[in-house]
């Protein structure tokens, strides 16, 4: 099992194969695995920073008026679809293969 300081990630920019910034890192989930925490998902874009804030119900009214909610909204990258040992986190996979946030995911 491979080691990583969460506080290292939060902030960082995800590249997407061709190497373009998808977003930041803005939450990392985990899920307890006997004595230790497993990351399961991390979170990026601006969605995801309003649900960082706790602030996602009145940050998408916001995105919505600033004409932002459709777009740029941010998605969920499963712990297999990044490459953590690398200086740069890059994708594994295309873009279009990443679960969005919003939606459902995000309560309004």
């Amino acid at each position: 099992m491979v080691e990583i300081n969460i506080e290292l990630l939060v902030g960082r920019a995800v590249l997407s194969r061709s190497g373009k910034t998808i977003g930041h890192i803005e939450e990392v989930r985990a899920e307890q695995d006997g004595p230790d925490l497993v990351i399961t998902e991390f979170h990026v874009g601006l969605y995801a920073a309003m649900e960082r804030m706790s602030a996602s119900p009145i940050g998408k009214e916001l995105l919505g008026l600033f004409r932002l909610r459709r777009k740029h909204r941010g998605y969920r990258i499963r712990w297999n679809q990044i490459e953590l040992d690398k200086s740069e986190l890059q994708l594994l996979c295309d873009e279009k293969e990443l679960a969005p946030l919003g939606g459902s995911h995000m309560k309004r």
